[in-house]
């Protein structure tokens, strides 16, 4: 008689997992929305907005053609002066991170701009300690040394006028240049582009 009671314990339990999983196959977890749906949804369109650097990198990783090509602006905040960035202003490179994680064979440079704004020599070195810092960055968290070099180029290529506060923003800069992804990975759909509002 005593088995009569859990039995039906065990019973009421099944009749609620079943009655709480509408799908009973055990190898699917979850409904995802139709791809289609899920690149034109609001919430699709927030998170390209809030982290452009890593959506435009993955875009074009799989294949998708841009306008500034191989290039790809890391919005890192520094102190004057200062080498290392704010911890605060890291999520694209945190993005970085991931990315070349999942991009086992991507090579990268990673380029250093200064303003002209004081000594030559000192933007120069400048530059180069930055771009040496994000190197080291990924380093330290397992990105072979072999897929990335650093170079800093100081004020010498300028992309705005440096005779404005605008100007001088805009060129102190650090950049990613892709430098050998030259195919699509078989394993991963082409992205399509979806019209800007």
């Amino acid at each position: 008689m005593a088995g009569k009671p859990l039995f039906v314990c065990y019973l009421a339990l099944l009749v609620l997992l079943l009655a709480g999983c509408p799908n009973p196959d055990p190898n699917r977890k979850y409904v995802l929305e139709p791809h289609s749906a899920v690149q034109s949804g609001e919430s699709e369109k927030e998170a390209r907005q809030a982290a452009p650097f890593a959506d435009d990198l993955v875009r074009f990783l799989r294949g998708n053609s841009r306008k500034g090509r191989d290039i790809f602006r890391l919005r890192l905040e520094f102190d004057f002066g200062g080498f290392a960035p704010r911890m605060d202003s890291i999520a694209d490179l945190e993005a970085l991170l991931v990315i070349m994680r999942d991009f086992p064979e991507m090579r990268i440079a990673i380029e250093g701009h200064t303003d002209n704004v004081g000594d030559p020599k000192k933007n120069l070195h400048l530059s180069q300690r930055r771009a040496d810092w994000v190197r080291n960055f990924l380093i330290e968290r397992g990105i072979d040394a072999e897929r990335m070099r650093a170079q800093g180029y100081g004020d010498t290529d300028p992309i705005a006028d440096n005779e404005s506060k605008n100007g001088q923003k805009e060129n102190r800069r650090l950049v990613i240049r892709v430098l050998n992804f030259d195919r699509v990975p078989g394993r991963l759909p082409r992205l399509k582009t979806s019209p800007s509002p």
